[in-house]
């Protein structure tokens, strides 16, 4: 007598591939986008603390578009007007971080 095993494993791949789908997925997803926020906030530190050091403290315009300017470098869309508010928080609550730190 011979068992056909098919649909017991096209059964369990399909339970692997759900609970792929439910867990893992999103997981990986909520990990990709933590890695992201940490690497915009590391290059929106970096390009305050140079901006300190390259522009004049009356230069405040031209020190967030070098930041601003530097993101985009790296791949960052800053044009679109929700992405642009969230940098500028960003970018002044790094400033603060900066000041509190220098005093």
């Amino acid at each position: 007598m011979q068992i056909d095993l098919t649909q017991i494993i096209l059964a369990v791949i399909t339970l692997i591939g759900a609970l792929l789908t439910r867990y893992v997925i999103p997981w990986l997803k909520d990990r990709l986008d933590e890695r992201k926020m940490e690497t915009l906030n590391g290059l929106v530190s970096i390009g305050v603390y140079a901006a300190e050091q390259l522009f004049n403290s009356d230069q405040g315009k031209e020190k967030k578009q070098y930041v601003l300017d530097l993101l985009k470098e790296r791949g960052y869309i800053v044009d679109e007007e929700h992405i642009a508010m969230d940098l500028d928080a960003l970018i002044e609550s790094t400033v603060r971080e900066l000041k509190i730190a220098q005093k």
